[in-house]
C-alpha cells in the first residue's frame, strides 16, 4: 500500500480570525497554509517555510508544540501531479500561531494560491467542505482557548 505524504500546516490567527486560504481547484479548495516536509525537515520546519512561501511573510508566533495530525486519501477526482500519484494521501501535522504581521505583508504564491479571508470559527464552517478536516480544526482551536 502506498504511504501517506508527510505533510506540515499552521492555523494562524489574530484574535478570533484565522488566517484561511483557497486553491485554485472546485472541491475541497479552502484551507490552512500546508505544504510538503522536505528531506532533513521537522514538521515544524516545514509548516514554518511553507507558511511563508505560500502568505509571503514569517512573522508569526507558534503557540505550543503539534496540536493535531489529521490524514486524507486522495479522492478519485483529484488533479494529481505525477510527484504526488507515488502516495495514496496526506498525514498534515498542525501547528498554531499567533499572526503578527500586517494585512499588506501578506503576498500569496500565486501558484499554489488564489485568495485568502480572515475568518470567525463559524465562516469556517461554511467554507471548509471536509467534515473530517473540519472537526480536526475546531478540536485544535477549542483545545487553545
Amino acid at each position: 500500500m502506498k504511504p501517506f505524504r508527510k505533510n506540515a500546516s499552521i492555523i494562524a490567527h489574530r484574535g478570533e480570525k484565522f488566517l484561511l486560504v483557497r486553491k485554485p481547484r472546485n472541491r475541497h479548495a479552502w484551507q490552512f497554509p500546508q505544504g510538503g516536509v522536505e528531506a532533513g525537515e521537522t514538521f515544524l520546519d516545514a509548516a514554518q517555510r511553507e507558511f511563508s512561501e505560500e502568505i509571503g511573510t514569517s512573522k508569526i508566533e507558534i503557540v505550543g508544540g503539534e496540536r493535531g495530525i489529521y490524514f486524507y486519501e486522495w479522492s478519485t477526482d483529484d488533479e494529481l501531479g505525477p510527484q504526488l500519484r507515488k502516495f495514496r494521501g496526506q498525514e498534515v501535522h498542525f501547528f498554531f500561531a499567533k499572526f503578527l504581521a500586517e494585512d499588506a505583508e501578506i503576498v500569496l504564491d500565486k501558484n499554489e494560491l488564489v485568495e485568502w479571508r480572515w475568518v470567525t470559527p463559524a465562516e469556517l464552517k461554511k467554507l471548509i467542505e471536509s467534515p473530517e478536516y473540519l472537526a480536526e480544526i475546531l478540536k485544535i482551536i477549542d483545545a487553545t482557548k
